[in-house]
């Protein structure tokens, strides 16, 4: 049985039979699709712009992700690492329906939880028994938790990420801090390469698809268009993914207008490659993040 929904919660449709919840508090205003767990708007009442970027092009349909928003990445991120042409590209968490868990409201702050149940179709992708919960605190700031329950009688392989898109004024001006001196895996080009550390905060020229390994330190995204701040900080991680399409592969995305790459950068806490956790028999991961807006506009 659902929970009863408070009055700063309700339930809507963004298509037929594809419901999610809006949330509008004195402190934020918010929405959370059942579809993935898959937060799609967060706006702090202090902020004049929303802080997460969902495609006006995106696809509300069973089956097929949301092109924006804080899509969770479960139990693996992007292909598969042994049978990609078997599996969904970063796992299966972000096409199903979740069921709500609970939901309260307290001094203005929004905590939902929800549980992913195990079907015919995470049994046939996921090699493990597992228990899969997300918890939400929406607020002045957005906090994301995917627990992890390993309820098998073998050791489990779990990768992933909150693969947050960051809504920015203009992606040409903006500079992201806390990865200076951090060695990266830059997946665009083939083969692979390795990026020593660089000692100046990274802008964003062109594609952008990497693996900062090691590193548990926060990101800070600098906006000077929309005179802000989003810090992203995060929880059972050591690996961040920085994501950016550019033009040429933007166009490709049908889900994505042809410029709205200019519009977002994604900054993921993540297990990745040689970040992926082993959970024993009973034990659980928890990968969280958090977001945070400083310098607010006006």
């Amino acid at each position: 049985m659902a929970p009863a929904l408070p009055a700063e919660c309700q339930e809507i449709f963004l298509a037929p039979g594809y419901p999610a919840l809006q949330i509008k508090t004195d402190h934020c205003q918010a929405t959370l699709a059942l579809h993935g767990a898959h937060l799609i708007h967060w706006q702090p009442a202090h902020c004049q712009q929303p802080v997460l970027y969902t495609s006006p092009q995106a696809v509300f349909q069973e089956g097929k992700a949301i092109r924006g928003g804080i899509p969770l990445c479960w139990p693996w991120f992007n292909a598969h690492p042994t049978a990609p042409d078997r599996h969904p590209s970063h796992g299966v968490a972000r096409t199903r329906f979740w069921q709500l868990e609970s939901v309260a409201i307290e001094a203005a702050e929004a905590r939902l939880s929800l549980i992913l149940p195990p079907d015919d179709e995470t049994r046939r992708h996921v090699p493990f028994p597992f228990f899969l919960r997300a918890t939400f605190h929406l607020g002045k700031t957005c906090s994301v938790l995917l627990e992890t329950q390993n309820r098998g009688t073998r050791n489990a392989l779990v990768g992933g990420a909150l693969h947050s898109y960051l809504a920015l004024s203009s992606l040409a001006h903006c500079k992201l801090l806390g990865l200076e001196n951090t060695p990266a895996i830059d997946t665009t080009p083939t083969p692979e390469r390795i990026l020593p550390g660089e000692e100046s905060p990274l802008t964003i020229r062109g594609e952008v698809d990497r693996i900062y390994t090691g590193t548990a330190l926060p990101v800070t995204l600098r906006d000077p268009g929309w005179q802000r701040e989003i810090a992203l900080s995060k929880e059972g991680s050591l690996s961040t993914v920085i994501w950016n399409p550019a033009e040429e592969k933007a166009a490709a995305l049908a889900d994505l207008p042809d410029q709205g790459y200019q519009d977002f950068v994604c900054i993921e806490a993540a297990n990745a490659r040689q970040d992926t956790r082993i959970i024993a028999p009973g034990a659980w991961h928890r990968l969280g993040t958090t977001l945070r807006v400083t310098n607010p506009e006006g």
